[in-house]
């Protein structure tokens, strides 16, 4: 056993680690500074990454430290990895709940925790230098020892770690040992929403230090903004053996501007003509800071960060925040994010319009805030806090026990080191505009000191803490130091209220906008609201990624991904991780592109019919568009492009609003719009050429509703032959020369229709109420299954049949009605069979105004499985619905049923298409049309509802002999209630009546 158990002790956070220091890594020479090359070339630094000797406990009691240490019969890991990956222990994903019982500080006897050891020598070593040895992040605590002698001991899983090791390490062959706890009384601390691993999961590094050198310092930056003079400050808070210090700085040319020596140890540097840095243009300059045997290297943004009126400026510019919370999450990997990793995730960022991140809920590693300086991100750090699990106390009160660590100031110094942990290494990035205490973890006396522990440490940027909307009303609360009000998840009255009653603050939603599974809905209400007032800085989504464990492939070769319960653990929150815009491999849900098109970087204003001009807005803060994008505009005719050409901007200043003349043909007696397409003229830092970030559609004036193919379609011949109708007391067939129809009376629907060489529909129709709940369904779908919508049966009451000139029409008189339960609709449906075997369907519809909103309200009918080609006019071309179709455009579309299955981890609704006027879909031999006056929604997919219904993994779908197309009046929204508001009264399908009327026309080739 260990002869401290620190991990349990809060007086000892740290044992022997040395004093937090702003992150860098020195540079041998000027010469080697000036290189393009990343930290691990650089001669000071030393990975010790690579492949480790490991052995895993089952607890600590088990780990000998006489025994173990020098013990070298143990497996082989990768540092960094997280243990979990490679087969030991095993995966747990919790929410709120904390994963260990509430026993503060101490945690549970069976603690797993693995013994790392390696050997490794230093070149050059040189008793004249001295040696530190950096852990960037281990989880969730550890023991270090250096040739059998103990080093030290740290926590914080996502903070910096430094020890001096110049006492310890040898000349030629020296031995690591690294012991890591799964569970320590920092775990208390560290209750974010995600997987729970463990390891050395960052970086682990030796740096060869001078002797004579800077310790820490500090970079500040203010602008004279009239006069576009910048001033940079560089102090130095800490240094050894007082070296001789003289300084350079670069232009973003690498020029040298400025050059000196440092008399005293701070200077201020005087900068004309100064560039700005913001995330538009992330403009740089290099400061080099030279000693006698060192050089230090900042890349420094010139800006400044204020809040005036009430509205968060940066440069004296008024800024729009579009966000994301990131959470360091691989399906392979863990928490392990490689430089690459991380720069994918922040190239589709790009690419899909967003331009700030929330570290949530930790700070990064170093390299992460570097590359937001270079490429252009404005970043919330967050500390390592979150108590959230206070709340589920058993019979505490829940919201009320929020404050429980928050206010007990056994546990200051906690927050208060947390807090440090994320301000000290990082304050010299210029990314960083605003820092953040922590995360849903209450408020009290601990957040207040830390808050003014943030003060001190850096009052150039904003302070942020969601969690004081928590605090006790009861108490005196101290929230002077907050700088903004955020809330996570109002409703769209709520943030109304808001602004009606009057704010002091800026207001910014931390989180917003679930993105779980099948969403968000409704994101365009909050861009509105975001624009309208210039006090509402912006939000930020939840959350960038799903979160799951990569577990293997199914015997069809279908990646399969884990989330909560999926690996035998007993306490889980289920798929409430799979909650990203991205897949796990980073593929964009269609979530993504709704965001990126609600926030498009140009927008159409106004359209001029009569001049054929349209006004362009510049959405961007900063940035002249006129040199970074093209404008592409394309004419349709009922979906059909008639032309396309290129709209020259020449300059778009930020937020400027301008006329353009537009070239167009003749507009024809049609459906007509325009596409305007937003396409990135040349590459430039993470954006390529010709990516598209963005479109707006216009709807030209001339009142057609109807395309022309429409009329073709219900067109109705008067030579065909005459019906031969056939009627028991369970069904009417109806013939002629080409058609047979067989319509079911105990359903009201038809059960086959045919003709003599084709069966159009393989099984019966339906009336469908009930959709696969989406994830953000999961609240309702509890009362739509209590009103019994997903066991509907119908009721006919009575069924006639008039036998006209040229039309059969049958009309059902029933009600949907759940086992148990009062009926749900009381339906009046008309059928018109035409001659040429065109259907004409009528349907009037009266509500239970007792029960929910519906799910959905459509007619489904179950095709052969070879009618897969679908061609379309509505939406597209990805899934929309009424809260989610500004990804989509009205056209014309061709695709297949395969292709709009949007493929869930948690099967659920999907690849729905709304505003539809014509629908095809067909197979080598035959086809069949919906049509409609009326705007309708459709969903085809091989997979039936039911079984979308009751599997919880896509990787477990089973597919249909058959292709379901179900003819929908209406779906309900989306919205993003498996965390946010209800959804909206506007976006559920509650209306007291429906009508609807559609056609259906079979055709064989």
């Amino acid at each position: 056993m260990l002869l401290n158990s620190y991990h349990e002790n809060i007086s000892f956070l740290h044992v022997n680690m040395m004093p937090r220091r702003s992150y860098y890594v020195p540079f041998e020479s000027i010469n080697e500074s000036l290189k393009n090359i990343d930290r691990e070339e650089q001669k000071r630094f030393k990975s010790l990454n690579g492949i480790w000797k490991f052995k895993i406990f089952d607890n600590l009691e088990n780990f000998d430290i006489n025994i173990d240490l020098t013990n070298n019969n143990v497996d082989l890991i990768r540092v960094p990895s997280v243990w979990q990956v490679d087969g030991y222990d095993t995966h747990q994903y919790t929410n709120v709940k904390y994963p260990i019982g509430f026993n503060p500080p101490f945690v549970p006897m069976n603690n797993p925790c693995g013994l790392y050891t390696r050997d490794f020598e230093i070149e050059d070593f040189s008793k004249d230098k001295d040696y530190h040895l950096n852990f960037e992040g281990v989880d969730s605590c550890f023991y270090v020892w250096l040739n059998g002698k103990f080093i030290g001991y740290s926590q914080v899983s996502h903070s910096i770690s430094e020890f001096d090791i110049t006492e310890e390490v040898l000349e030629g062959k020296n031995k690591i040992a690294v012991l890591v706890l799964k569970w320590c009384d920092g775990t208390y601390f560290e209750d974010q929403d995600k997987f729970r691993m463990s390891g050395i999961f960052r970086d682990v590094y030796i740096l060869e230090r001078s002797k004579s050198r800077i310790i820490d310092y500090k970079i500040t930056t203010d602008i004279d903004l009239e006069k576009q003079i910048g001033f940079l400050s560089f102090k130095i808070i800490d240094k050894v053996e007082n070296p001789k210090i003289s300084y350079f700085l670069l232009n973003s040319k690498n020029e040298i501007i400025i050059s000196g020596s440092m008399i005293d140890d701070s200077i201020t540097l005087k900068i004309e003509e100064v560039e700005l840095w913001n995330p538009e243009t992330p403009n740089l300059y290099t400061l080099l800071i030279k000693t006698d045997y060192e050089v230090i290297k900042e890349k420094v943004g010139m800006r400044v960060i204020s809040i005036e009126d009430k509205i968060i400026k940066l440069n004296g510019v008024s800024i729009k925040l579009r966000g994301v919370n990131h959470h360091d999450s691989h399906p392979l990997k863990g928490y392990v994010m490689t430089k690459e990793d991380l720069i994918l995730d922040l190239m589709l960022m790009k690419w899909h319009n967003f331009n700030s991140i929330r570290t949530a809920h930790y700070p990064k590693s170093p390299i992460f805030y570097e590359m937001c300086d270079e490429y252009g991100f404005l970043v919330i750090n967050e500390a390592d806090i979150e108590t959230h699990g206070v709340v589920e106390l058993y019979g505490r009160g829940y919201l009320e026990n929020y404050n429980m660590i928050a206010n007990d100031p056994i546990y200051g110094n906690v927050i208060k080191d947390r807090i440090e942990a994320s301000i000290i290494p990082y304050r010299n990035r210029s990314c960083i505009f605003m820092w953040s205490v922590g995360n849903e973890s209450g408020f009290g006396c601990n957040f207040e000191n830390g808050l003014i522990r943030a003060k001190e440490l850096d009052n150039t940027r904003l302070l942020h803490y969601e969690g004081a909307y928590y605090a006790d009303k009861n108490r005196e609360n101290d929230f002077s130091n907050i700088d903004v009000i955020s809330r996570m998840y109002p409703s769209i009255d709520e943030i109304k209220d808001y602004f009606n009653k009057g704010i002091d603050k800026p207001l910014i939603l931390c989180e917003y906008a679930h993105a779980m599974g099948n969403g968000p809905g409704g994101l365009n209400e909050y861009d509105e609201l975001i624009q309208e007032h210039p006090e509402f800085a912006g939000a930020y989504v939840w959350e960038w990624c799903d979160h799951a464990v990569h577990i293997g492939k199914n015997k069809e070769g279908k990646v399969m991904y884990g989330y909560g319960g999926d690996f035998g653990e007993s306490t889980h929150d289920g798929n409430f991780c799979v909650d990203g815009l991205v897949y796990p491999d980073r593929n964009p849900h269609t979530g993504l592109l709704e965001y990126q098109n609600i926030n498009r970087p140009i927008r159409v204003v106004e359209l001029d019919k009569i001049n054929k001009k349209v006004k362009l807005k510049n959405m961007m803060d900063f940035k002249d568009v006129g040199n970074f994008l093209k404008v592409k505009y394309k004419l349709f005719s009922d979906g059909n492009i008639i032309t396309e050409k290129e709209l020259l901007l020449n300059t778009l200043k930020a937020r400027e609003e301008k006329w353009y003349s537009l070239d167009l043909p003749e507009i024809p007696n049609t459906i007509v719009t325009i596409l305007f397409e937003y396409i990135v003229k040349l590459d430039f830092l993470l954006y390529k050429e010709d990516l598209i970030l963005g479109h707006d559609q216009v709807i030209w004036p001339n009142n057609i509703k109807s395309l022309n193919s429409y009329k073709s379609i219900i067109k109705v011949n008067s030579d065909e032959e005459k019906f031969i109708i056939n009627e028991t007391s369970k069904e009417i067939n109806i013939t002629n020369g080409n058609f047979n129809y067989v319509y079911d009376k105990s359903t009201a629907l038809f059960k086959l229709i045919e003709n003599q060489n084709c069966r159009f529909i393989k099984d019966y129709m339906s009336f469908k109420i009930w959709r696969a709940p989406t994830d953000n369904d999961r609240k309702i779908k509890i009362e739509w299954m209590e009103a019994g919508f997903d066991r509907v049966e119908t009721k006919v009451y009575k069924t006639t049949i008039e036998n006209m000139t040229n039309c059969i029409i049958i009309t059902s008189h029933l009600s949907l009605i759940p086992i148990y339960r009062e009926k749900i609709l009381d339906i009046i449906v008309k059928w018109f069979i035409l001659p040429n075997g065109l259907i004409k369907c009528e349907i009037n519809a009266i509500k239970n105004v007792n029960l929910p909103f519906l799910p959905r309200f459509g007619v489904e009918m179950k095709l052969d499985k070879s009618y897969e080609s679908i061609s379309y006019f509505g939406l597209g071309p990805y899934e929309n619905y009424q809260d989610k179709h500004y990804a989509s455009y009205l056209g014309r579309f061709n695709t297949s049923v395969s292709k709009m299955h949007e493929d869930y981890i948690r099967p659920q609704e999907n690849g729905s298409r709304s505003l539809c006027k014509e629908v095809k879909i067909y197979n080598k031999d035959s086809s069949i049309y919906v049509v409609s006056h009326d705007d309708f929604s459709f969903n085809v997919s091989h997979f039936s509802t039911e079984e979308l219904t009751n599997k919880n993994h896509n990787y477990e779908l089973i597919q249909d002999d058959g292709t379901y197309l179900i003819v929908d009046y209406k779906q309900s929204g989306i919205g993003s209630n498996s965390c946010g508001p209800e959804l909206d009264n506007k976006y559920r399908l509650n209306e007291k009546e429906i009508n609807f009327t559609f056609y259906l026309r079979f055709e064989q080739k």
